[in-house]
């Protein structure tokens, strides 16, 4: 992991180093935005992962170029979103007279809301907040009960567009609740 974010880091200053001075905003009022992600829960111990977190999100602009800067040009924008994510887990256990396999099938809906600046053209970077739901439902034979608690946390992430519709993205979040979303995802773009 720490590899991955002096890779990212270096890539970012790289780039904002070499940026031209024009600034161009990639997030603009109005934008729909949808994005396809897959990620690594931070669930470890006894628990495998079945299935990686899958997460669908889908975002408005509702505010753009409100901040104006010598050298990045008309800057800034606010947009508001939904998120959700499914994954499942397993737990073999062993009592010595009995065994068996328990499952968990996670499922988080959340409200976001995020800022956007671009220092580079075609790169919209951003952060914003989160709060919503985690559902644990049980599977397989598991004698446990569906589970819901909060969650809210923090994300920042960037998108990078090859044409004016399509990209790919990157994204780091932390759930402070219950530490159950991805700590590192990635995916696609899409730009309406």
């Amino acid at each position: 992991m720490k590899k991955v974010l002096f890779l990212l880091i270096s890539v970012f200053a790289f780039a904002a180093a070499n940026a031209g001075s024009n600034g161009i905003e990639t997030a603009q009022k109005g934008d729909f935005n949808l994005g396809l992600m897959v990620g690594v829960p931070p669930v470890g111990g006894e628990w495998d992962e079945d299935m990686p977190m899958i997460s669908l999100d889908a975002s408005w602009v509702i505010a753009s170029g409100f901040i104006n800067t010598s050298k990045f040009g008309q800057n800034g924008a606010v947009d508001l979103g939904l998120y959700y994510g499914v994954c499942s887990y397993s737990y073999d256990w062993n009592n010595g007279h009995q065994k068996g396999t328990n499952g968990l099938l996670q499922n988080a809906l959340l409200f976001r809301g995020g800022f956007h600046f671009q220092f580079i053209e075609k790169l919209d970077t951003y952060a914003g907040a989160m709060a919503g739901v985690n559902i644990w439902s049980p599977t397989r034979d598991s004698d446990w009960k569906t589970d819901s608690k909060g969650a809210y946390g923090l994300y920042t992430g960037a998108k990078y567009y090859f044409t004016d519709m399509f990209g790919v993205k990157l994204e780091l979040a932390h759930d402070f609740n219950e530490d159950n979303l991805p700590v590192f995802s990635a995916g696609m773009a899409f730009k309406f």
